[in-house]
């Protein structure tokens, strides 16, 4: 433990010697380290040059620069006690209003400075300790912002176990990626591809945060979000759709960019599930992660997959479109949704019924029914 740097600032000629016979014994031991000063403008340039001293001893009738003036231009970490005649009590009532964190009587008891040092040298280290605490949870409130919305990151900071146990509950599950980015990288220097990926994820990072979306983790050019973690809803279903059509506007602005900047077009897949996930804390003493599992994010994965063979930005499983119900953020992207028919993903052993996405302005030109236009369709053979 390093020694608490204290600064006595008094014009008396025997104060150093006074404190430093005093306190002999702490400063052998290395638990105090004083430093002194004959006026204020003398200690200003101590602490000045030695940004660790914390507390100040000081008197108040001084030459060139008194007490009562060093209290007005001392930092707010810095805690001060006045060291005064006790005739001298309107001053010490002026330096108590300017800051001053307790004061001692002239002529001085030593054993009541001794006490009044260690006092505020223990309050110094509480508030240490509270900003320590505070510190720890802003970078709380910031690891939790790389995968939450600003408003879910206050609601779990608050919290002693944020994101809860291990347990299953209804989510949506949504999985993008780029098309092509394995033969795009191809011809891109490694860090043009870097930078390329962190505009995609950030771009597309602001969509599922906007829509109350959870992201989950970056896998390459691919990311995972949910919705509905850590506290589902009934519009987790309609938000992550809405956020798959905010993230497929926003690789068009995106796009726009590019060509204006001689840049190739990016394209983009996305899945959309709903259904039932464990989530929890996954891993082991070297490492933990929160996440979730189960056959509704596989199938997620399996039908960003699907875009590739259905030609389209958007496949979305029967169990979303079902639970989106009456979302009117949704409502758009419900309009432009048609049925593909069921389809057997790798890895599942029963078929799911998806639906895919129209062109932008198909919604009323298409003969095949949209969920809307479907009502009591939805679900039927």
């Amino acid at each position: 433990m390093s020694a608490a740097k204290i600064l006595a600032v008094d014009d008396e000629p025997d104060f150093e010697q006074l404190i430093r016979q005093r306190f002999r014994r702490q400063i052998r031991a290395g638990e105090y380290e004083f430093q002194f000063a004959r006026d204020g403008a003398e200690a200003l340039r101590v602490i000045a040059a030695d940004p660790g001293i914390e507390l100040v001893l000081s008197d108040i009738n001084m030459p060139v620069m008194d007490g009562l003036t060093l209290l007005a231009r001392l930092s707010s970490d810095l805690r001060a006690v006045i060291v005064s005649a006790y005739g001298d009590m309107s001053n010490i009532r002026i330096a108590m209003n300017r800051g001053a964190f307790d004061f001692v009587t002239k002529p001085i008891d030593l054993a009541d400075l001794e006490l009044t040092i260690r006092k505020t040298l223990d309050e110094i280290a509480r508030l240490r300790e509270i900003r320590r605490q505070r510190d720890e949870a802003q970078r709380m409130r910031n690891n939790l912002a790389r995968y939450f919305s600003p408003n879910v990151v206050e609601l779990l900071a608050g919290q002693d176990e944020p994101l809860g146990p291990v347990r299953r509950q209804d989510v949506a599950v949504l999985f993008a990626d780029i098309v092509g980015f394995t033969a795009l990288a191809e011809t891109m220097t490694p860090e043009a591809v870097m930078e390329t990926l962190r505009i995609f994820h950030g771009r597309m990072s602001r969509e599922v945060f906007a829509c109350g979306g959870t992201l989950e983790k970056f896998i390459g050019d691919a990311m995972l979000a949910t919705f509905g973690v850590p506290h589902p809803s009934d519009r987790d279903a309609g938000n992550a759709l809405q956020a798959a059509g905010s993230m497929l506007a926003a690789l068009d602005r995106w796009n726009d960019e590019r060509r204006s900047a001689g840049a190739a077009e990016i394209r983009m897949g996305i899945g959309v599930n709903y259904g039932p996930v464990v989530l929890g804390d996954l891993g082991g003493e070297h490492g933990m992660a929160f996440t979730v599992i189960g056959d509704t994010v596989n199938a997620s994965s399996r039908l960003q997959d699907l875009t590739r063979v259905l030609d389209t930005p958007l496949v979305a499983g029967d169990a979303l479109v079902q639970a989106v119900a009456t979302h009117e953020g949704a409502a758009a992207m419900l309009q432009r949704l048609r049925p593909a028919g069921e389809r057997q993903l790798r890895g599942r052993v029963s078929a799911i019924k998806v639906w895919t996405l129209a062109p932008e302005g198909a919604a009323n030109c298409d003969p095949s029914p949209s969920p809307v236009a479907a009502e009591g369709m939805i679900g039927k053979p």
